[in-house]
Formats: structure tokens, sequence, C-alpha cells
């Protein structure tokens, strides 16, 4: 069976950044149709109504911009300004509400996913503003800056109620949280190179270095999970993928291999066993095939050149 696939890049001068794609049964890649954003759409998500929505990782401020699929073609339908916004590095959709991440002033950010108003705003002293996830009825916020986590009680899909900081060892740097399930979450840190699993409260349930190449440091970009509880993490430096089996509390290595240059992010396509790795540096997006897994390193069936490659969506 065949997923339609979008890649989004930070682009380069005269070219487009934004790939429409089909991903075959055999793993061939197949571009689609192009289309040039033009403002470092760093990270797409796409919301329960459908609609694609792309982050513009700006310097000099920062905007969301929805999109649909006509037929194979993107086609633009609403933007939004977040004018206190700088550096809107990652987006996600909960429900009706698209939230961002602004890294470079920390402002973490939601709107209504028509794109009409903004909703909230949260923006701590000195933080990097990475990454917002809902697990259960709890919204949790990670702030690279500050080596923390936040979590907020959730109510129609929007933050109700006080901030619960929940700190982090100093320097380590959270980048992303998934749920983990059984109450417990996967949270990966740029700064000290680990992954560890945490419950609700923020606590180190467990913790391991997410790449086991001793040199050079990694600086882990993003991880993604399988139904059947295979997690993947990216790691840039020694530029490799490294698989773990999630078990209880402990995450036990699976292997790891190499991937292209900086592995920004990762994306399973459900119902398959393919993996998605963006890598930013090298300007490409590379596809593998996991089902030698837990045996054997995963296998290479495609790659697609896209300047400053930045994340991978699955749209069907």
């Amino acid at each position: 069976m065949a997923h339609t696939l979008l890649f989004s890049g930070y682009g380069a001068p005269g070219c487009d950044d934004l790939a429409v794609c089909r991903l075959t049964a055999d793993g061939t890649l197949e571009i689609l149709s192009t289309l040039r954003h033009g403002r470092a759409p760093s990270f797409c998500c796409r919301g329960q109504n459908g609609w694609i929505y792309a982050a513009s990782e700006r310097a000099d401020g920062a905007d969301v911009t929805a999109y649909v699929l006509d037929g194979m073609t993107l086609r633009e339908i609403a933007r939004i300004e977040i004018p206190t916004g700088r550096g809107l590095c990652h987006l996600y959709a909960c429900g009706d509400v698209i939230y961002g991440s602004c890294f470079e002033n920390g402002l973490y950010f939601a709107v209504d996913s028509a794109l009409t108003r903004i909703l909230w705003q949260f923006q701590p002293a000195g933080a990097n503003a990475h990454w917002v996830q809902s697990v259960g009825h709890a919204l949790f916020l990670a702030d690279l800056g500050n080596s923390r986590l936040y979590r907020l009680a959730l109510e129609n899909n929007l933050p109700i109620g006080s901030v619960k900081t929940l700190p982090q060892p100093t320097g380590s740097g959270p980048r992303q949280v998934l749920d983990a399930g059984d109450g417990m979450l996967d949270c990966v840190y740029e700064l000290d190179g680990h992954m560890r699993v945490l419950n609700h409260d923020g606590c180190t349930v467990s913790t391991v270095q997410a790449s086991t190449v001793p040199k050079p440091r990694s600086w882990p970009g993003g991880a993604c999970a399988t139904a059947d509880g295979t997690l993947f993490v990216s790691n840039r430096g020694p530029n490799t993928i490294s698989a773990w089996q999630r078990s209880g509390p402990t995450r036990h290595f699976l292997c790891e291999w190499p991937t292209g240059d900086w592995p920004r992010a990762l994306c399973a396509v459900p119902g398959t066993l393919y993996l998605l790795a963006a890598c930013q540096r090298e300007g490409a997006v590379h596809c593998y095939d996991c089902s030698p897994l837990p045996h054997r390193a995963p296998t290479e069936t495609a790659s697609l050149a896209l300047p400053g490659a930045s994340c991978a969506l699955v749209l069907d």
C-alpha cells in the first residue's frame, strides 16, 4: 500500500522547500509535487481538520501557515503571524488547537485551527521553547535552555490552572517529550545526549545514552515510536539512528546504524516497517526498512534530496 508524505526543509535560495511524495510498498520514494514556502519551514503537523500546518523558523518573527492537499499539490489557505515569536521550531496539533514552540525567545503559544487568533501564550524567562506534547489530560512543555519541563492541566485542549515546573538535570537540555504509556514519558535530551524515562512528575525512572558511539559527541535531534514499542532516536554528531525496545520503565538497546549528516527528525510510517530520517546538513530524507530488527540493522531503501531537510510527515 502506498502512503502520501510531506517533507519540509530549511531551504536554499531559489529552491522549493516543501515536497509531497509517495512511499510505495517496496520502499521507493517518488516526488509528486514541490512548493516554495520560503520562510524556513522547519516543522509540519496535521490537524484533526485535515489541514497541514507549517512553522516558519524566522529570526524576525514567527508565522504558522496552513495548507490543504489539492490533488497532489499543496495550496495555502490561511496564515497567522505570531508577532512576539522568534525561531519557531516545532508545532503540535491537539484537537482543534495548534501549539507552537519558539526556540529563540522561549515563547510557547496556542492558536485556533482556523488560524484566526492566538489563544494562549507562556514565556518563561531564559527559556528555549522546544516541544509541546499532550499526555492524557496534561500538557508537557520542554524547555531546553532552562533544563526544565512544565506541566499544565488541559480542558478543551487548552491549558488551565497554574504551571507546574519539573526541574531536570542541570545542563541536560530536554528537547522532545513522547507519551510512553503506562504513566511514563520518554524524553530526549539534546545537551547531555541522554534519553530518560520519566514519570508524570518529571522524575527520572531510567536513563541511557542515546548513542553508543563514543565520539563525536551526540546531540540527539528527535525521536519517534512504533505501535509495537520500538523507540528510535536520531543522534546528530555521530550521525546515527539508535533503536530501543520499550519494556516497562526500561529501554533495551537493539542496534545503531549510520544515517545522513545531522538527522533532525524521524517518522515511523504507521502500518509499515519503514522509518524516515530528515537529515538537515546533508539536505536529504532517507527511508529505512526496519524489518531486520532486532537481529540486524535496518536497510536503506531510498533517499530524496531536499535542501535543509527538517521534517517528515505522513499524510495518509
